[in-house]
């Protein structure tokens, strides 16, 4: 979504180490020749983020910016960190939709910003252009981001996966909130297998929070099994 966004007012280069995910792409190039763009942006899955920052650090010259876009932040960016040279700019962000829910236009969608060791002017200059595009961009330290997201897209890529591996389905006999909660459900299914594991895997709060949603619903389970069933009107009339 990115490159459709950006082609059409920057040059771009794009890489992707699977050339039949190039075909078609007159901006197709070498890993090398990306890299050295004074802006890359980086759509990698964050299980492939530390490797491919080592693999880009000795490319990387003065004055050059990095943008991540991983669905999790703390990690990448302590990634970027370490491994990138000091004078090397980075961003973290989060687009905060996906292709299905961006396929209309991005007006009005959010993007988190994690500005983590860039100069002002250029940071100043990456919101003014996606404020062109209409995002609606928020700023949050990457601890944030990660601790909400986890409590957000984390629980509710589970409960997606979950319904997915039970094979439920919209019913003909439903109510419309069970059948938007579907839609969206669906949306987030198309998702890869790989996105949904790095999501619960590398967010170092998505473990508590999902043990917290499971506990409850283990907890109100029980609750539900265990209730007795109120007695009758009519006996407690006569108590």
């Amino acid at each position: 979504m990115a490159y459709e966004y950006l082609r059409r007012d920057k040059e771009v280069r794009v890489y992707d180490p699977d050339s039949s995910q190039l075909q078609g792409i007159a901006e197709a190039t070498t890993f090398e020749e990306a890299v050295s763009a004074p802006l890359i942006v980086l759509c990698v899955p964050i299980s492939a983020m530390e490797d491919t920052c080592k693999k880009m650090a000795p490319l990387l010259r003065e004055g050059q910016i990095v943008v991540d876009t991983c669905s999790v932040k703390k990690r990448p960016l302590e990634w970027m960190s370490t491994h990138f040279p000091e004078s090397v700019q980075i961003l973290g962000t989060h687009p905060l939709f996906g292709p299905d829910s961006g396929k209309e236009g991005v007006a009005g969608l959010k993007i988190a910003l994690c500005p983590a060791r860039i100069e002002q002017e250029s940071y100043h200059s990456i919101q003014h252009y996606l404020h062109r595009l209409q995002l609606v961009t928020v700023e949050v330290t990457a601890q944030e981001h990660d601790q909400q997201i986890a409590k957000s897209q984390a629980v509710f890529h589970l409960i997606a996966q979950v319904m997915k591996q039970l094979k439920w389905a919209s019913q003909d006999i439903s109510t419309p909130g069970p059948e938007a909660f579907d839609r969206l459900v669906r949306t987030v299914q198309q998702d890869t297998d790989q996105l949904f594991l790095d999501i619960e895997r590398e967010n170092p709060y998505a473990a508590e929070w999902r043990q917290r949603f499971i506990q409850e619903v283990l907890s109100l389970d029980k609750e539900l099994s265990d209730s007795k069933e109120e007695p009758p009107l009519s006996s407690r009339d006569h108590a």
